[in-house]
């Protein structure tokens, strides 16, 4: 039994039981794929395949669990390879998954902190939604994901509870909003609203939030940008609902902020990593800068699967 016998097994399963896809994929023959197979089969003394004929239609009970056992080998071959290209003096790279708003605001001193502690290492930001991110930590795309929750469950995807962010209504100064007390729901849908991306919890909260109370806002934009939605609130387009952080009193000097902490619930920023992958010094690091109350020992528990002491 070897690693390639494996991965043409699990590259078989992937393809639908196509061999001619599974071959393609794995940039070899479809002979060759099948010799393998059936000789990893003979070793192990048991049918893996279901067959019909010339097809394949999928795999038998003891198949299933080879193929489950095959890819925690497969990973943990990759984690090898890992492991040694952390030692390596060749340039190290750290690949952190996130969104626009976690990029620009909750993660920037964290990232200053880490590159000064570790000019060694290459840190690449991949910014995406937080369903995006969440699929790139589980194909090994990224090494680490800070984002709100995805909007799918993942199963093996290893959920860190970091710091939760409020919301602020964000107006132009000199904004009606800002003469009175605090807004209700309804104040704030006589005006144009712009908004986060549905995509994004920031974005679906408020949403269902306005719903909740069987109100209609007038939203006029949505946008992944913190950034672009300011500028618009500037040129006086409406008002923006926007995690508060993304308010900058020295940047952001055309603009007001309204605590909205009443009105929407606070979004959770979560560390993701995937289940029982290897975990660099680096990458233990910067979990560290981020989320503090996680110590290694606890982070090490979760991505094994066993419960931390929290």
């Amino acid at each position: 039994m070897n690693l390639r016998q494996l991965r043409y097994l699990c590259g078989i399963a992937d393809a639908g039981f196509n061999i001619s896809r599974a071959a393609a994929a794995l940039h070899t023959s479809q002979p060759g794929i099948s010799r393998q197979v059936r000789l990893l089969e003979e070793e192990l003394g048991v049918e893996l395949l279901r067959r019909r004929g010339n097809r394949i239609d999928g795999l038998t009970a003891a198949g299933e669990d080879v193929l489950r056992v095959s890819r925690r080998m497969l990973d943990g071959a990759r984690d090898v390879r890992r492991i040694a290209e952390a030692f390596q003096h060749a340039k190290k790279r750290l690949v952190v998954a996130t969104t626009h708003i976690h990029a620009r605001y909750v993660l920037r001193a964290a990232i200053g902190r880490f590159i000064r502690r570790h000019p060694a290492v290459q840190l690449v930001l991949r910014q995406g939604s937080p369903g995006q991110i969440a699929r790139w930590v589980m194909e090994r795309e990224a090494d680490i994901g800070v984002s709100s929750e995805p909007p799918e469950p993942v199963s093996d995807l290893v959920m860190l509870d970091c710091a939760t962010l409020g919301r602020s209504v964000i107006v132009p100064a000199g904004h009606a909003l800002l003469r009175g007390r605090r807004p209700t729901l309804r104040q704030l849908s006589a005006f144009p609203i712009l908004t986060l991306d549905q995509s994004y919890v920031g974005g679906s909260a408020v949403l269902r939030t306005f719903e909740q109370a069987a109100i209609e806002p007038d939203i006029v934009l949505t946008a992944t940008d913190a950034d672009v939605i300011k500028s618009y609130v500037e040129l006086g387009l409406g008002v923006a609902i926007l995690p508060s952080i993304a308010f900058e009193r020295g940047r952001d000097r055309a603009l007001r902020a309204i605590d909205a902490s009443h009105l929407f619930p606070p979004s959770m920023t979560r560390i993701e990593l995937r289940r029982g992958s290897w975990l660099s010094p680096a990458l233990h690091d910067f979990v560290a800068m981020v989320a503090p109350q996680w110590d290694r020992e606890s982070v090490e528990l979760r991505v094994r699967g066993e419960p931390a002491p929290h």
